[in-house]
């Protein structure tokens, strides 16, 4: 089978990007790991990214961070009202902020990079 077939035989409905389910430490106790949800972004979603973080062709690797860990962090959600209550911050880039180290946000960054297929594993080279 040809990779056009293969690729005519898969349901374009369902057609999902990768999840993976990871362990921040720091926040585990021993009977209750603490077990976050990441999932990779799709083009659209990085481009809005992207976009809210250049202001006048400048890029803010910052918001790009904050932006990319706060969609690809689907459990628990960062958006939740009471999680931010409880940390005492008003958006969701302020909780990422307070929530995570900054080697945990790069950690976060790095593993729904990958997962949105920037890794160096998301294609492999044929030789022949």
């Amino acid at each position: 089978m040809n990779t056009l077939d293969l690729l005519l035989k898969m349901d374009a409905k369902k057609l999902e990007l990768p999840k993976k389910d990871v362990e921040i430490k720091r926040f585990s106790q021993p009977e209750n790991p603490a077990i976050f949800t990441l999932q990779g972004l799709d083009a659209e979603t990085l481009d809005s990214i992207r976009d809210m973080a250049t202001k006048e062709n400048n890029i803010d690797f910052t918001e790009i961070k904050l932006g990319t860990v706060l969609a690809g962090v689907v459990s628990p959600s960062l958006r939740d009202d009471s999680l931010m209550k409880n940390f005492g911050v008003v958006t969701p880039h302020d909780l990422i902020k307070k929530l995570f180290s900054p080697g945990e946000l790069d950690s976060l960054y790095e593993t729904i990079s990958n997962l949105s297929g920037y890794g160096e594993d998301a294609i492999e080279e044929i030789k022949n």
